[in-house]
Formats: C-alpha cells, sequence, structure tokens
C-alpha cells in the first residue's frame, strides 16, 4: 500500500482532474459579474444603449481575466504534460495554485468596480503574482524531485522557468503603468493577455515572452 507522501501517477491524474474543475467554475464566475441592465430603469433606447455601455468596464475586465484564465490553464497543462507522477507535497502546491484561481473572480470584480483607482489594479496584480509564485514553485518541486518526464530535458525545464518569470516581469511593468494612469496599466496586461493567448510567435516576441 502506498504511503500518503509516496509520488504516483493516480496522484497526478487527480491534481488534473480538480484543475479543471477550478478552472470552469472560475470562468463561469467571472462572466456572473456582468449582469443584463435592470428593466424597470429601461424606458427607451437610449436608456439601454447608456445602460449597455456602463457595463464597458466589466466587458474590459471581463476580457482580461478570461484571457488570464487561458494562459494560466495552458501553463499548468503544460506543466502536467512534463509532470509524470505527483506526490502529497506537490498536490498540496497545486491546491495553493487553484487557490488564487477561484480568487480572480473578485479580484476581477473589484478592479470592474474601481478601475479609475491603483489600489484596484494592484489587488489584480498581487492575484496574478501569487499565481506565478504558486505554478514556479509547483514547478521547482516537480523537478527537484525527479517527478518530470525522462524525456523532458534541460532546455525543456529552463523554457518552463523562464516563461513564468518573464510573464510576471511584464505584468509589473503593466501595473507600475498605474502610477501615470490605471486604465493605461490595465490596457498594457491586456495586449500582454493577448500576445500570450494568442501564442504568437515572432523572433522578437520569442525571445520577450519566452
Amino acid at each position: 500500500m502506498k504511503r500518503p507522501l509516496e509520488a504516483s501517477v493516480e496522484g497526478r491524474g487527480r491534481i488534473v482532474g480538480i484543475t479543471d474543475g477550478v478552472f470552469a467554475i472560475a470562468l463561469t464566475l467571472i462572466v456572473l459579474e456582468i449582469r443584463v441592465p435592470a428593466h424597470e430603469a429601461i424606458h427607451s433606447e437610449h436608456d439601454l444603449l447608456v445602460a449597455v455601455a456602463a457595463l464597458a468596464p466589466r466587458f474590459l475586465t471581463y476580457a482580461l481575466s478570461f484571457l488570464t484564465l487561458t494562459i494560466f490553464w495552458f501553463g499548468q497543462q503544460a506543466q502536467h504534460g512534463l509532470i509524470a507522477k505527483s506526490d502529497r507535497r506537490l498536490a498540496t502546491l497545486n491546491l495553493c495554485f487553484l487557490a488564487f484561481i477561484a480568487l480572480l473572480p473578485f479580484s476581477t470584480d473589484l478592479l470592474a468596480d474601481f478601475l479609475e483607482f491603483r489600489t484596484a489594479v494592484l489587488v489584480y496584480w498581487l492575484n496574478l503574482l501569487m499565481l506565478g509564485i504558486t505554478l514556479f514553485a509547483s514547478w521547482h518541486y516537480a523537478v527537484k524531485c525527479g517527478f518530470v518526464a525522462e524525456d523532458a530535458g534541460a532546455e525543456t525545464k529552463r523554457t518552463v522557468y523562464l516563461r513564468i518569470v518573464k510573464a510576471q516581469v511584464l505584468w509589473a511593468v503593466g501595473t507600475a503603468l498605474c502610477l501615470i494612469n490605471p486604465l493605461l496599466s490595465v490596457g498594457f496586461i491586456l495586449v500582454v493577455q493577448l500576445i500570450y493567448a494568442a501564442a504568437l510567435r515572432g523572433s522578437l516576441l520569442r525571445n520577450v515572452i519566452g
């Protein structure tokens, strides 16, 4: 019988299963924050247009967080594809990562309501930072403990590290722009997310994003 901390292929499979479930819930929750305007407040086409236009910050932050979830889902799926087995400690690190995925609907809602405030941008960035830290920690632990598949060479391991770090640097730069204007900061982060999500592979972009 396997001990609780003993590494196993089955343990990896359970992590993959719960990961997909948490991501699916988070993707659902962020769209639920875009609410249809109250019917009693709408009396004309103009009223409806004004009400829909007022939802623009929520559509913006929805797009931002949808892309964020997409990027981190692909990132963790890539890691899972390279990790052959897992133990309880690696599972715990992955659960910490998922805890910050589950927190993303809150930071998204805060940003949508207070888009003009630097504090809202900083809270959102801290959410991204903790996602990066926990994802990095999971990969580092898997590499250190020899859980990574044998056909994953040193260059592959290094690429995973660099991709996480480079993304965090870009998001930190974007967050720093809130000192000029919070909306500029959100716009920069959104462009970064679009580049990652589109998986563009120009030579310059490859050097920037990893």
